[in-house]
């Protein structure tokens, strides 16, 4: 704020008390007058209010100075004070060096009054602010009016009492400060007019109120309606009122439905009561049935067990007979604890007892352990199979031992039946492609095979289908669903050798040949041709027997003679086919 704002503020200021001087001329004092004179008005408590005198004051004394110097020039007075400003203080008139002290006082007075002035006037500026915020809310009262306005009044006063602000400040918050008196004033004037629509608001909202409080009876859930009808109720207190004459009649209709619905959930209370009580003695029972359990203690693992799960049913039946009373909670709990503690306690003794035998029954489990682990990385795929499935039983079948002991070995265990079986199953993996593999061969060779036709070369012919036997002999096995091919290819390459152009004796021993030929070293295969064979002869020498003995039943005579003379051509027969019998038998041994 500039000096000339400050002094118009001041000059302006009708409520301020200052000393009151009176209009002197100057013009006719002395320069020792001029001090004197600006002296006194250091005095004065509000040095703005006399700041125009002090700058006449200042103005005469140094045109009075210059004409005594005899040396001013034709400048402006204006200038020459400027000019006399910069002079040093040796050359200076004793009476200016006087005037130039008051003059500093003056100044000096001047700015410590425009400092306070400045503070005052802000501390006003913030005071004022803050009035017109009241008035303000002063229309969002909701008292009656009566009190609205002597608040509205009373704001008026400490308005007018109140000191200047910043001039900067003054001509907005003045408007501002009107501007709100207006608004006021119309909210005054509207008021009634406003309280009927408020009223008829009001009563909107508190009919809607009682419409949702209706609508609440028929909630399923008492809680929910419980808890909105709660809120209901605060909507209510926050509406206003409504007109007098039916005051009493919406607060009776919204009272109503509130009663039904508390009404509603009060017997829904006491029906869960009700279920409290029945469920703490349904709770109270399976405590009961739980503590009887181990009135006889069981001797084994197996019944241990058995009896933990009846204990962890009866205690989720125990779990679902809920809820129950708040105030019983802790009670229910703490006698299920006590039941249960007491059931795992002489559970925990069964196993103590048993600590030692467990330890014993671990070591068998090491040594099963221990095998498997010795087989884990065999190729006898049969009769490893046959040795760990077996130590499988015998694992399922050894002693118990609890899980913190038996772990590891198990682990172990597993391990090494894993690997083995893991290894089996590659390895059938890896034979199962090879055998599709020999398959496709085979039927290749089939195929050939089915396309041969016997010649009149009997010996050509028999070069041949031996070389097919070799191909086919030479190749693995094929899968067991598909092994009926071999017996086809030997059916078919027999039906070839019967086609040979041969007599009978000839192809009976070519195919038999051929025969030992396809058993490619088979032992089983050798084996069961020899116990066949063993079996003919056996069957030919009882054959021979009986006909022997039908022999010595014929007596004397013409009539019997054929019949003895066919018998006795079977028998030579017999004697021929168990002598062909021995000699493949001997032709397999050398085998």
């Amino acid at each position: 704020m500039s000096e000339k704002e400050v002094i118009k503020n001041e000059e302006n200021n009708v409520s301020e008390k200052t000393e009151i001087v009176k209009e002197k001329n100057y013009s006719s004092l002395s320069m020792e007058e001029l001090i004197n004179e600006l002296n006194s008005l250091c005095d004065n408590s509000n040095p703005y209010s006399v700041s125009k005198k002090a700058e006449e004051i200042k103005v005469l004394f140094y045109k009075l100075l210059n004409l005594e110097k005899k040396d001013s020039d034709e400048s402006d007075i204006e200038e020459e004070v400027e000019n006399s400003e910069e002079k040093k203080e040796t050359r200076l008139h004793p009476l200016e060096i006087e005037f130039k002290e008051t003059n500093n006082r003056f100044r000096k007075n001047k700015s410590e009054y425009r400092k306070k002035r400045d503070k005052a006037e802000q501390k006003n500026l913030v005071i004022k602010q803050n009035i017109i915020s009241e008035i303000d809310k002063l229309r969002e009262e909701e008292e009656s009016m009566k009190i609205t306005f002597e608040k509205f009044r009373i704001l008026q006063d400490k308005w007018k009492n109140t000191g200047h602000v910043p001039l900067s400040e003054n001509n907005n918050l003045w408007q501002n400060y009107h501007h709100h008196v207006e608004l006021f004033y119309d909210y005054i004037k509207i008021n009634n007019e406003l309280r009927d629509l408020d009223f008829k608001k009001n009563l909107e909202q508190k009919t809607l109120l009682c419409e949702k409080a209706e609508h609440l009876i028929t909630e399923k859930n008492t809680n929910i309606a419980f808890d909105n009808l709660q809120e209901l109720h605060e909507h209510w207190k926050n509406i206003g009122p409504v007109e007098r004459e039916i005051r009493e009649k919406i607060w009776e209709r919204f009272q109503i439905a509130s009663k039904k619905v508390n009404k509603k959930r009060n017997d829904y209370l006491h029906k869960k009561i009700a279920i409290s009580k029945s469920n703490l003695n349904t709770k109270s029972d399976i405590c009961n049935q739980i503590s009887e359990l181990t009135n006889s203690l069981p001797s084994t693992h197996n019944d241990w067990v058995k009896l933990t799960e009846k204990q962890k049913s009866l205690s989720e039946d125990w779990k679902r007979a809920a809820p129950i009373d708040k105030n019983d909670l802790k009670s229910a709990w703490s006698l299920l604890r006590d039941v249960n503690n007491t059931f795992f306690g002489k559970k925990n003794d069964f196993y103590k007892s048993r600590k030692e035998e467990s330890k014993n029954h671990l070591k068998v489990k090491i040594d099963i352990c221990e095998k498997a682990e010795k087989l884990a990385t065999s190729t006898d795929w049969k009769n490893t199979s046959k040795k760990l499935i077996s130590l499988q039983k015998d694992w399922k079948n050894s002693p118990f031992v609890p899980n913190n002991l038996s772990s590891d070995i198990w682990k172990r265990f597993r391990t090494a039946c894993d690997t083995f079986f893991n290894s089996r199953k590659l390895n059938f993996k890896k034979q199962d492609d090879e055998r599709e593999e020999n398959l496709t061969k085979k039927k290749s060779i089939f195929s050939e095979v089915e396309k041969f036709k016997v010649s009149e070369d009997a010996k050509n012919d028999i070069i041949t289908l031996k070389e097919f036997s070799n191909k086919w002999n030479k190749i693995g096995f094929v899968p067991i669903k598909s092994i009926s091919i071999n017996d086809k290819f030997n059916k078919l390459i027999s039906i070839h050798y019967e086609n040979l152009k041969l007599n009978k004796e000839e192809k009976i021993k070519i195919q038999f040949e051929a025969k030992v030929h396809n058993f490619n070293g088979n032992s089983d295969s050798l084996n069961k041709e020899k116990e066949h064979l063993r079996n003919q002869i056996e069957t030919l020498n009882r054959t021979i027997l009986q006909y022997e003995n039908n022999i010595s039943f014929f007596g004397p005579g013409k009539g019997v003679e054929p019949m003895k003379n066919e018998i006795l051509k079977k028998i030579e027969k017999s004697k021929s086919e168990i002598e062909n019998h021995k000699i493949k038998l001997s032709t397999l041994n050398k085998i």
